[in-house]
């Protein structure tokens, strides 16, 4: 009698990557975590500088308007000389 023994193959292999290498899956996945946090922290930092140079430039506008509004009153203010 000939039988032939079936393995399952797959299953095999997720073991053997489990029991072998679960330090290196580990630090892979550390590894992914860190650069997914790197990506987003860069991105949010990018917004943010966007977001302060933006303010930056809407306040030069309101100095500017906030000036001319000066030299308007004292325009206004200056009584005629007859």
């Amino acid at each position: 009698m000939n039988t032939k023994q079936h393995y399952d193959l797959p299953n095999i292999i997720k073991n053997d990557f489990l029991l072998y290498f679960k330090i290196h899956l580990i630090l892979l996945f550390a590894i992914i975590l860190s650069a997914n946090s790197i990506v987003i922290i860069v991105y949010k930092t990018r917004m943010l500088i966007n977001e302060e140079e933006q303010l930056h430039i809407e306040k030069n506008k309101k100095n500017d308007e906030w000036r001319n509004l000066i030299i308007e009153k004292n325009t206004l203010d200056i009584p005629e000389v007859n």
